[in-house]
């Protein structure tokens, strides 16, 4: 059995995803979220409530492996800035907690997912819904850190 926590990380929303495998093709659903920041807050303040509530996730859920998708560079050099913080603050918290890292690309994700590398957030969460079933997951930030779990689960040839 292996518990893998996906994380789809952002400022303003980091999703993430939380599933064990048990076996070859067993994937169990555990539970996803997204953690949402106020904007109303300063920088750092945002930051300590992401490594606030990812720590008590840690905490709870006990994953054995991290994935996380790696950063990528937007038109806009101050989201990819403020996206770099919240990566780095996901990355401190699992390293505090000695949970090992595993980082892809968005485009390598979305392949091993759909199929596409350039699939779109509605693509992707129509595949994770058929890769796990009876699953209820209607935010594209958690979608993503399931697909990034699972990218990972096929990758590493757990599944």
């Amino acid at each position: 059995m292996t518990k893998i926590i996906g994380l789809d990380p952002g400022i303003s929303n980091t999703g993430w995803a939380i599933i064990k495998i048990n076996g070859k093709s067993n994937v169990e659903f555990l539970s996803s979220g997204t953690i949402s920041t106020n904007t109303n807050q300063n920088i750092g303040e945002r930051l300590r409530t992401i490594f606030d509530q990812l720590n008590d996730l840690i905490s709870f859920y006990s994953p054995d492996i991290a994935a996380i998708e790696k950063i990528f560079v937007n038109k806009n050099p101050k989201s990819s800035l403020t996206l770099g913080y919240a990566r780095g603050i996901a990355i401190l918290t699992l390293n505090i907690a000695k949970v090992p890292i595993n980082e892809y690309d968005a485009n390598y994700i979305k392949k091993s997912i759909t199929g596409n590398g350039h699939a779109n957030k509605s693509q992707i969460l129509f595949m994770v819904k058929q890769i796990i079933s009876n699953i209820d997951i209607k935010c594209h930030h958690a979608a993503d850190a399931l697909a990034t779990a699972v990218c990972h689960a096929y990758s590493a040839a757990i599944m």
